[in-house]
């Protein structure tokens, strides 16, 4: 794709993006003019972009070019990277690293890690793409003493990968909480939405194999593109169901 081309495409995207699914964007003239581009080259575009399921062409006077960006189905039942269920769902998946540091462990990683306030975390900041498009945004910390050197490794990929291969570590569990929250205005630009959109935090605390706390994360996913899903056991009437594997805590109403 030429380099006309290429920003072409990331101009659209970026109003995909702050768009909502089934919001007409405009006939192949207005956005030409928009644009300001041949409406040959515009359907180019439009056309990778249709093959990627972003947008959707209808015939007619009322016709148009229309945003049809899906949702992408978050696993609760399984602890995999955003890249791997992303992948599985036919997504092209990409990650922008915002930030990293080492830092000193702030009260809620301290509790989760297990870790005393002397001790530091590898915090990573990462933004998370679907087709190009931001989908997530996550923070993740790690004990620092227990990963030496893992800001030296490649992290646009999975860090679970990067954890197995490097550190000898395997996942034994997550445990996570879902919130609905609103998007602050810096968390509304990086992800392309509007500020006090509607996000799923998911804040989780990842085991090792030997039940060691190893990382703390809080995820923020765009809840316009985003469907939880778990898969539950079904226990019986008369059963004694494990109330511990699963709960709903209503949060207290602001006064």
């Amino acid at each position: 794709m030429s380099g006309h081309s290429e920003e072409l495409r990331r101009r659209i995207v970026a109003d995909i993006n702050a768009g909502a699914s089934g919001e007409k964007l405009g006939s192949e003239r207005d956005l030409a003019e928009k644009y300001g581009t041949s409406r040959s080259s515009l359907r180019q575009v439009l056309a990778a972009l249709e093959e990627a399921g972003l947008v959707h062409r209808v015939i007619g006077r009322a016709g148009g070019i229309f945003i049809s960006h899906g949702q992408v189905e978050r696993s609760l039942s399984d602890v995999v990277g955003v890249p791997a269920f992303l992948t599985s769902q036919g997504y092209v998946a990409g990650t922008r690293v915002l930030s990293t540091r080492i830092t000193p462990a702030e009260p809620p990683a301290q509790t989760a890690l297990g870790i005393s306030e002397n001790d530091y975390v590898v915090e990573i900041q990462r933004l998370r793409l679907a087709d190009g498009s931001p989908i997530s945004l996550e923070n993740a910390q790690f004990p620092a003493d227990s990963f030496p050197g893992l800001l030296e490794q490649q992290l646009g990929g999975s860090i679970y990968e990067i954890l197995e291969t490097h550190y000898d570590f395997v996942t034994g569990r997550a445990e996570e909480r879902i919130e609905a929250v609103n998007a602050t205005g810096s968390e509304a630009a990086l992800l392309g939405i509007k500020p006090d959109a509607a996000l799923l935090l998911i804040t989780r605390v990842t085991y090792d194999q030997k039940g060691t706390p190893c990382e703390y994360s809080r995820d923020l996913f765009r809840g316009d593109r985003t469907a939880l899903a778990v898969t539950a056991k079904g226990w019986g009437i008369a059963a004694d169901a494990d109330v511990n594997t699963a709960s709903v805590s209503l949060q207290q109403q602001a006064g």
